[in-house]
């Protein structure tokens, strides 16, 4: 039997049901369940490169450094936002979710609660849904852009945007009218250790996180603490990173460990 879905077909805008190996629209469009249970939902004219998204080794790199540990407790306060919600059930998009870590720990945060969520997450990187798909069974994921998202409008109680792009006029199309969006962005010490590693003179990071006329701000809060990296989640973290496109990873060569600052800011915003 086919179940409703948040997720809606990316060529006529119809809702999408998922069947058992494929999703499908009432106007006859279907898209097939990959074996690890994901939908590519991209369309070739939305794609923008033939391999857009982060590539195998920086995926590889970022799920070992987060299996790690590092981020928890950043992760914990992403969640912390989410649980307030006063809605029995919450349906929940992370919009650029990569390899899947913060809806996972937010299915876990929900469950220890008792509530029901339904969660979704779409990346435009195909080898990011693949490893979280196989990876995390009770979430829906699909390849999809930020920018043309195949989300139903008005359907998403709780949108999360965790580092990654964001499109004012889709996050508001899919959010309901009482909607939270959950965007978080480095603050002007993340990484600072690494990045006077990489650079003679590291460029300040600048204001991240703000969104236009069409949201206004609820509340913002900020993480900041220290960890302690070995020489080798210090080569993760770095090629996890921007910095691997344009700095010299030997720079890190010789070094045992690292104690460095990361520093986080988490905005909530609701539709005006």
């Amino acid at each position: 039997m086919a179940s409703e879905t948040l997720f809606q077909c990316p060529n006529c805008a119809a809702a999408l049901k998922q069947g058992d190996k494929q999703y499908f629209c009432a106007n006859g469009h279907s898209f097939d369940l990959a074996k690890q249970g994901y939908v590519n939902l991209l369309l070739p004219r939305d794609t923008g490169s033939a391999a857009p998204g982060d590539n195998r080794e920086m995926l590889r790199s970022r799920r070992e450094f987060l299996d790690g540990g590092y981020y928890a407790k950043f992760s914990a306060a992403v969640c912390q936002e989410i649980a307030p919600s006063k809605s029995s059930r919450v349906d929940i998009l992370d919009a650029g979710c990569g390899e899947g870590y913060y809806l996972r720990a937010a299915a876990e945060t929900l469950q220890d609660m008792g509530r029901q969520a339904a969660l979704y997450g779409i990346d435009v990187s195909k080898s990011a849904i693949r490893y979280a798909a196989g990876r995390y069974k009770q979430i829906r994921f699909a390849v999809a852009s930020n920018y043309h998202l195949p989300i139903r409008t008005r359907s998403v109680d709780c949108l999360l945007c965790i580092f990654a792009p964001r499109c004012e006029a889709e996050f508001s199309r899919v959010l309901k009218p009482e909607g939270n969006l959950i965007v978080a962005a480095p603050g002007p010490r993340h990484l600072v250790q690494l990045r006077e590693l990489l650079y003679e003179c590291p460029p300040p990071i600048g204001e991240r996180g703000t969104m236009g006329d069409g949201f206004r701000l609820a509340r913002q809060s900020n993480v900041r603490y220290e960890i302690f990296l070995t020489s080798h989640d210090l080569l993760n973290l770095f090629l996890m990173t921007p910095f691997s496109r344009h700095a010299d990873k030997q720079l890190l060569e010789g070094i045992d460990s690292l104690a460095c600052e990361v520093d986080f800011r988490i905005f909530v915003y609701q539709k005006r």
